[in-house]
């Protein structure tokens, strides 16, 4: 039997150099993903967010959590040119079948974090997420700046595209799954030759990077404006998998950089990993019945694990509690 279970990452979504998502939240990144017109198409299969809304997780009326949760579905057709006949053989036999695997997702706002949770085989996976969340964004920034502009012009204000492009930068979104460091240990001991470490530093949201040599790297480079950063490090004879260790599990504390291994594991074979591979993962039984009472329950898991610290979660600053605040009107 298939056990369920439900995992974590950091939904890291900037605006240029200045903003993030809780700036335009209300003004599109929220009904980007609660407008179930849009869909994103690739190929014969359809990406898109089923009843999915903003809703209230916990807190007080002075200090909400808030976060969007719903459905993520892929919707595509599985396509056979032949079957298997024990007495035939090989049959030529076309068929098709329409599926659409789902995953339920909660983005809790307080501190971007995504809890995403497969429901059926063969659900869409974290990247189709990324893929998806961001084409909607991207789309209905472009609905932001078309309208800003006609207003403009309609109270015959000089404004140019150019202008509230600058004013309203395009989006980056980059999903970084939470690294647990049991994890990281237990696929550190997949490898008999460790030969590359690679990190890549992720531009946080409105948190600080507790890790320092990685804040003092971005700080450092800041200045230069650079849309990727990477550090890689190499030994073809092996590098140190013991002292590899604890440097993994300070990179990944505060879920603002993706790793990225290369070597040879005890058999010769070659092993890759990254963040996807040593992902923390909690299980989900038995699965409440209705779409609220899920939202609720994973978003329990979630507050234990960051309780625990087995998930770290970034002290939430006054200015993020008032932007919170201000959607409220939107429940």
């Amino acid at each position: 039997m298939r056990q369920h279970v439900a995992t974590f990452a950091n939904f890291v979504c900037r605006f240029g150099e200045k903003k993030v998502l809780l700036d335009y939240a209300k003004e599109f990144v929220i009904s980007a993903f609660t407008d179930d017109t849009l869909i994103r198409e690739y190929g014969h299969t359809q990406f898109f967010f089923y009843e999915t809304k903003l809703v209230k997780l916990s807190g007080d009326p002075e200090n909400p959590i808030l976060g969007i949760s719903g459905r993520f579905i892929k919707n595509t057709v599985l396509t056979r040119e032949q079957l298997f006949d024990p007495k035939r053989g090989l049959v030529q036999d076309e068929a098709s079948l329409s599926t659409a695997p789902s995953a339920h997702f909660v983005l809790v706002l307080n501190n971007h974090r995504l809890i995403y949770f497969p429901e059926t085989a063969h659900a869409p996976d974290l990247n189709a997420f990324r893929s998806t969340a961001f084409h909607f964004i991207q789309r209905k920034r472009t609905n932001f700046i078309d309208a800003r502009y006609k207003e403009a012009r309609d109270a015959d204000e000089k404004v140019t595209k150019k202008s509230l492009n600058e004013i309203h930068p395009s989006p980056t979104l980059e999903i970084v799954p939470i690294s647990g460091d049991d994890e990281i240990a237990d696929f550190l001991e997949r490898y008999e030759i460790l030969k590359k470490i690679e990190f890549r530093l992720v531009k946080p949201n409105d948190e600080i990077d507790g890790e320092e040599l990685f804040q003092d790297i971005r700080e450092y480079l800041n200045p230069l404006q650079p849309e990727n950063t990477k550090i890689e490090i190499r030994n073809s004879d092996g590098l140190d998998i013991d002292h590899a260790l604890p440097r993994i599990q300070a990179a990944t504390t505060t879920d603002n950089q993706i790793v990225k291994l290369a070597g040879k594991d005890h058999d010769g074979n070659d092993l890759r990993g990254d963040n996807h591979k040593f992902q923390i993962s909690a299980p989900v039984d038995p699965i409440p019945a209705t779409r609220s009472a899920l939202t609720r329950k994973l978003f329990s898991i979630f507050s234990d694990l960051a309780n625990s610290e087995t998930i770290k979660v970034p002290q939430e600053s006054q200015a993020v509690t008032e932007k919170i605040r201000s959607l409220l009107g939107l429940l």
